[in-house]
């Protein structure tokens, strides 16, 4: 569970770090989680820019609101190399 005021990425890598360590385990994943956000941060994969530059990279969005997670899955490795939340 993330709890009230508490980020999400360094919650997660966290708990990954505590599962791969236990498991002995090269990788890790999430199915689900439950919790909410005051403030968001999301790139848009190969979305276009909105700001007027026309190299057609990832946007990069922040909201700051509340947002109840209704989905989250991603992966963990032990090495470190990868974390991949969706």
């Amino acid at each position: 569970r993330l709890h009230p005021g508490e980020k999400l990425m360094p919650a997660m890598k966290q708990a990954a770090e505590i599962i791969l360590a236990r498991s002995k385990c090269e990788c890790a994943f999430i199915v689900t989680a439950v919790g909410s956000l005051e403030r968001a941060t999301i790139r848009l994969a190969n979305a276009s820019r909105t700001d007027g530059d026309d190299t057609g990279g990832n946007d990069i969005k922040t909201y700051n609101q509340r947002f109840e997670i209704v989905s989250l899955v991603g992966t963990f490795s032990a090495d470190g190399s990868g974390c991949h939340v969706h």
